[in-house]
This record gives structure tokens, C-alpha cells and sequence, in this order.
């Protein structure tokens, strides 16, 4: 597998992974209950995949790709799954971060 397509499988799966544990959290009836623990776990599960990045790739790529990719499945989940508002302004903001992810992704050795 190419070091650029295993980048962007790993920032898929970390997006996903962040994605569903933060929903899973805001999603909790409780703080104490199944669904919570659920989000956490996958949270965390989460932060070991960027740790995998972090190791695998420079900083300067890793992060700006990481966070922007957060970003977009959590604007998803909020619209798609949690039917939050989203506004002009919102999708704006997440057209830029998408170009960003790009352009930083476009840089890849």
C-alpha cells in the first residue's frame, strides 16, 4: 500500500472512529450509561489511531489533515445523523476546511 493511500485510509478511520464516539457521547441519556461508555471508548480508540499518524507522518501534514477531517465527520453526524441547524455560514466554513484538507492532502510525498 502507498504511503499516500494509507494516509488517507487512516484519516478515514479516524475520522469515523471520532466521529461516532463523539456522537455516541452527546447522544448518552446519562453520563453514567452504556451508550456513554460506548462514545469514550471509541473516543479513545480514536486518539491511538492519531497517535499511529502522528508516528507515521510529519506534523505539519498529520495535523492540519487530522483535524480537518474531524471536522467534516462532525459536521456530518450533526447534520445528518443528530439533525442539528446548519447554516450558509456553517457549510462556508466546511467547503474551506474540505479545500484545506485538500490542499494540505495534495502536498503528500
Amino acid at each position: 500500500m502507498s504511503s499516500s493511500v494509507r494516509f488517507a485510509a487512516l484519516l478515514a478511520l479516524y475520522a469515523v472512529v471520532s466521529a461516532y464516539g463523539l456522537f455516541r457521547l452527546k447522544a448518552a441519556p446519562e453520563v453514567i450509561s452504556g451508550g456513554f461508555l460506548l462514545g469514550a471508548a471509541f473516543y479513545v480508540a480514536s486518539f491511538g489511531i492519531w497517535l499511529v499518524i502522528l508516528r507515521s507522518y510529519p506534523l505539519s501534514l498529520a495535523f492540519p489533515a487530522a483535524a480537518g477531517v474531524a471536522i467534516l465527520a462532525t459536521q456530518f453526524i450533526g447534520l445528518y445523523v443528530l439533525s442539528e441547524p446548519f447554516s450558509v455560514r456553517a457549510m462556508t466554513g466546511t467547503v474551506l476546511v474540505a479545500l484545506g484538507v485538500v490542499l494540505v492532502y495534495s502536498s503528500t510525498p
